[in-house]
């Protein structure tokens, strides 16, 4: 027979809603389509730091609601053609090591702004 103890806390861990790490920050950057894997990039303004965003089949079907009203996926010229600056919330999908992209999901995105690509 399991404690009591021993079961709520599997009950606890088990429950935890995703990506609550230390993982998670915030950072301002500019989101960018990029040939490659992965197609969308985050560069984080003011270091050399490039964050590579996980995607399934390369869709924007997971990238926040706010990304996707201005990279609706319609126009791909245009989708292209611009960048996304604003402050995004990233959770880390595996440890960051110098010198190479991190993976990560974004899970918001606020204060965006639309430009043509630089």
């Amino acid at each position: 027979m399991i404690p009591a103890f021993v079961a709520a806390m599997a009950i606890l861990l088990t429950a935890a809603p995703p990506h609550t790490s230390p993982a998670c920050r915030t950072v301002h950057g500019r989101m960018a389509l990029w040939n490659g894997t992965p197609t969308v990039r985050i560069w984080v303004v003011g270091t050399r730091r490039i964050l590579g965003v996980a995607q399934q089949d390369e869709a924007f079907d997971r990238l926040p609601a706010s990304v996707r009203k201005l990279w609706d996926g319609k126009n791909p010229d245009a989708d292209w053609s611009t960048v996304i600056y604003g402050d995004f919330k990233v959770c880390a999908l595996a440890p960051g090591r110098p010198g190479r992209m991190q993976e990560v999901e974004v899970m918001d995105a606020r204060r965006l702004v639309l430009r043509p690509r630089p």
